[in-house]
């Protein structure tokens, strides 16, 4: 192993926040602060590594500075193909491609450069500083992670087009990775959360906050990073003990029970290797695989650590006078940069012997592509993957053809097939029902296609599948001997009258001329039969409606019964996209990965709001609209008849929810609130009553009753007694509206027994929490649950209860089948901890503190 420090490489001693290396392994960039603007500085890789070549006057070591950006640059990254992107505090972030000319001049930079570095695109959506970025691993994606909360990403083929707006963090995004197939981007936040978002549909799969619970300082960046064989994904600063990690989390179950311990302060920065390294060990023919990564902290030392081993490689102490702040590896992956907030870079540089032998590219996509299927490209060309393809090839339908197969064909068409174009149609058949009741089908002749006719084997040389497309023959009904009764409502085919096809009952018949008027009018919005099932009142056209879609607002107007969608990004006064639908918009709802418009026909069509193309036809929902909601990539319909659906839209579309409302809505009382959560609907009705629906239980649940007074009265003494006001989640959104509309008067039920009405309140809080997931508000109402209790005389048995259920089985021996060690993500001995330091403070309870105390010791005993 070698270290150097190169003095020159240096912002004029302001701070570098970050480093990286270039994909040939022959520059790298650093960005930060350069006096009066932001900096990035490219650099020449030789000088550093090769000591002849630095003191050679003759080779350059600084190739091009950028001071393009008007404030501190945070980040700089390379792309695959060579473009440099750099993010800063000026919220912009630009994107840089090397010019043909050598050379360049101020304009560029404040020195004189040896390479022309232009600035190709500036991407300004972001509303404050800019502190990470990260290029997707096959596609021409580049998100970034921003003060303002939220994570973009935006697709490089086509800037400044932005794929998707990732919101959900309330606090600073600090960091950003890819997972190395491209199938989910993470994010970290000084929210203590790290999510991750698939990236076919930009849902969240995974929001992980137990390992960062207790991190108290906050640091500059979060750099985490993912392993290159895509099992791990390694976060910045959390905390186990007390003591900072960082921490590990896999990618089956995203699981968090390991971490990468020992730095004395906050971790910083997280950088694995590019590449999937192996070793042979002693006695073993197999070579051994594993990672490599390297970790930068608070404490000023860097790690490198190997998952083959328990220990790190390497930890070199008071590497810089200030914290860490970015880590970079070079495409061979035996060098590794590092900067510091003291504004010098130092380069590490191993050897194979040190870390292995790196795997080949081509059998580390192999590995990929077993352990997760084909990587996902975007933007990217067509490649044939298998050989056999090339013997697929179109075949034209047999009704254009006018040329008889050639004569070296060894398969002769049947005599009866002419070989001209066939007179009728070909894809019909003939279905007769006689008097009897019988059927009888004439089948056509269908000519194979050309390509089997022209295959000299006389076989096709791979199969079809017809699963793929429906068939094209239409079945022709004719009636041989029509029964007497069934005449008056059936009529033979005539192409000038709509088909009535399994019509019981046909209400009117209608000529050829009332047809052609009934086309030129638009249907009835509302049919008798939902006339009669109104639960909800169903929504009117108004002039115009307006919604906000990430960086997009939409509108729309209506005017002659027409309606006018237009979309605009940012501040643009010309929209992206618009369009003209054929009846007047009753309901608008947007997200930033969907625009759902709701017409008065009672259709639902949904756009993308940044390409302006359909995700799926027109929905049709049972009845008038009475609501529409869209989250994310969901989208919630209420008809007025009260049927609830919830569709997923985007690469693929489907249904989450299909219920209906209609018993929970009493006449007269109309929505209060509806959203969705987890994609499952939540409502709440003005008859001061709330209801979220629960997929796997098959029903709604009643979380809010403020008509009830005594769920009135229990609630109130409940929120005296706990002393804290509940965090805000779904379960306080949905109960908030309730008692401002069941009115101010708090009901007097002169209850005997005023205890058990407060325990059965919380309780049932903690089960509402329980059912819509939410992990914060769940521990709020377990504390305020178990402080209540510690309060009343002769409730020891249902705290007693609480207390085992977070214990668990209390002997190795014991059946541990049902038990389940975490709650939301949340373990349940962490929990226990908690509630027996709240136990432990009266002192009443002591008996029962120390019983617990001692039972939870052991288990972990038990477990070491």
């Amino acid at each position: 192993m070698k270290l150097v420090k190169p003095n020159w490489v240096t912002h004029d001693g302001y701070s570098i926040f970050s480093v990286d290396i270039h994909p040939d392994g022959k520059r790298f960039a650093t960005g930060g602060q350069g006096g009066d603007s932001g900096r990035v500085v490219i650099w020449n890789m030789e000088p550093v590594v090769n000591e002849i070549a630095e003191l050679d006057e003759n080779i350059p070591k600084m190739l091009c500075q950028l001071d393009n950006h008007l404030a501190c640059v945070n980040c700089v990254r390379w792309s695959n193909t060579g473009l440099l992107a750099s993010g800063g505090v000026d919220k912009l972030i630009m994107i840089w491609r090397l010019s043909g000319g050598a050379g360049g001049s101020s304009i560029f930079g404040g020195k004189s450069s040896v390479e022309t570095w232009r600035c190709i695109a500036t991407l300004r959506s972001h509303e404050a500083d800019v502190l990470d970025l990260a290029w997707a691993p096959h596609s021409p994606w580049l998100a970034s992670a921003s003060v303002d909360n939220s994570v973009i990403v935006w697709d490089a083929s086509k800037f400044p087009a932005i794929v998707a707006v990732l919101k959900g963090h309330t606090g600073f995004v600090k960091g950003i990775t890819w997972d190395p197939v491209g199938k989910y981007l993470a994010s970290q936040s000084d929210d203590k959360t790290l999510r991750v978002w698939r990236t076919t549909d930009w849902t969240e799969a995974a929001l992980i906050s137990e390992p960062f619970d207790e991190c108290g300082g906050t640091t500059h960046v979060l750099r985490l990073s993912w392993s290159p064989d895509g099992q791990y994904l390694v976060s910045a600063h959390a905390m186990n003990g007390g003591g900072p990690t960082a921490q590990i989390i896999e990618r089956d179950g995203w699981t968090q029970d390991k971490d990468f311990v020992g730095h004395r302060k906050a971790v910083t920065c997280v950088r694995f290797n590019g590449n999937i390294l192996q070793k042979k060990q002693p006695g073993s023919s197999k070579p051994q695989q594993y990672c490599c990564v390297a970790i930068g902290s608070r404490d000023r030392s860097l790690s490198v650590w190997l998952t083959s081993l328990k220990r790190p490689l390497v930890v070199i102490h008071e590497l810089f006078t200030h914290s860490v702040l970015d880590a970079s590896w070079s495409p061979c992956g035996l060098r590794l940069a590092a900067c510091s907030w003291d504004g010098s870079v130092v380069l590490v540089e191993f050897t194979q012997q040190e870390l292995g032998q790196p795997l080949d590219p081509a059998e580390q996509s192999s590995l990929h592509e077993r352990l997760y299927g084909k990587p996902l490209v975007q933007g990217g060309c067509t490649v044939m993957e298998a050989p056999e393809l090339l013997n697929l090839k179109t075949s034209a339908p047999p009704v254009q053809t006018t040329q008889a197969p050639t004569s070296t064909s060894s398969v002769q068409p049947p005599p009866t097939t002419p070989t001209t174009p066939a007179k009728g149609p070909i894809n019909k058949q003939i279905e007769t029902r006689t008097s009897d009741g019988k059927r009888r089908i004439t089948p056509m002749f269908i000519p194979p296609p050309s390509d089997t006719m022209d295959s000299p084997s006389g076989r096709l040389g791979t199969p079809t599948f017809t699963s793929q497309a429906k068939s094209s023959i239409v079945i022709e009904k004719r009636n041989d001997v029509v029964a007497p009764n069934v005449t008056s409502s059936i009529d033979p085919p005539n192409i000038n009258t709509p088909l009535s096809t399994l019509t019981l009952k046909r209400r009117e018949q209608i000529t050829p001329k009332a047809h052609h008027t009934l086309l030129n009018k638009k249907p009835k919005i509302t049919s008798e039969r939902s006339i009669n099932q109104i639960i909800l009142p169903p929504l009117k056209p108004s002039s115009s409606l307006s919604q906000q879609a990430g960086h997009y607002a939409v509108t729309v107007t209506n005017s002659q019964g027409l309606a006018h969608l237009q979309v605009f990004r940012g501040t643009d006064s010309e929209p992206t996209w618009d369009l003209y639908l054929g009846y007047s918009a009753v309901a608008l709802a947007a997200s930033p990965a969907v625009i759902a418009l709701g017409l008065e026909d009672g259709s639902l069509h949904t756009f993308h709001p940044a390409k302006g193309s359909r995700p799926a036809p027109p929905l049709a929902p049972p009845a008038p609209l009475a609501k529409v909601h869209a989250v994310g990539n969901a989208v919630m319909v209420i008809s007025c008849c009260g049927a609830v659906r919830v569709w997923e839209i985007g690469y693929s579309c489907r249904m989450i929810v299909s219920t209906s409302a209609a018993h929970l809505a009493t006449p007269g009382t109309s929505l209060l609130s509806c959203t969705l959560y987890n994609g499952m609907p939540h409502l709440a009705f003005t008859n001061a009553r709330a209801y979220i629906y629960h997929k796997e239980m098959g029903t709604w649940l009643l979380i809010g009753d403020s008509q009830d007074p005594i769920w009135r009265w229990a609630s109130f003494n409940a929120s005296i007694a706990s002393g804290s006001r509940a965090p805000r989640g779904p379960l306080s959104s949905l109960q908030e509206g309730l008692l401002r509309t069941a009115g101010n008067a708090l009901p007097n039920p002169r209850l005997p027994h005023s205890a058990p009405s407060v325990v059965s309140y919380l309780e049932q809080q903690l089960l509402a929490s329980k059912a819509l997931g939410s992990a914060q508000e769940y521990v709020h109402w377990l504390v305020a649950l178990v402080s209540f209790l510690l309060t009343q005389d002769g409730l020891e048995k249902r705290l007693r209860l609480i207390l085992d259920e977070l214990l668990g089985p209390s002997h190795a021996s014991a059946s541990k089948s049902i038990w389940d060690s975490s709650i939301l993500g949340i373990k349940k001995h962490k929990l226990l901890e908690d509630v027996l330091s709240i136990v432990g403070g009266h002192l009443r309870w002591q008996r029962l503190y120390l019983e617990y105390t001692e039972q939870l010791t052991a288990l972990k005993g038990q477990n070491n």
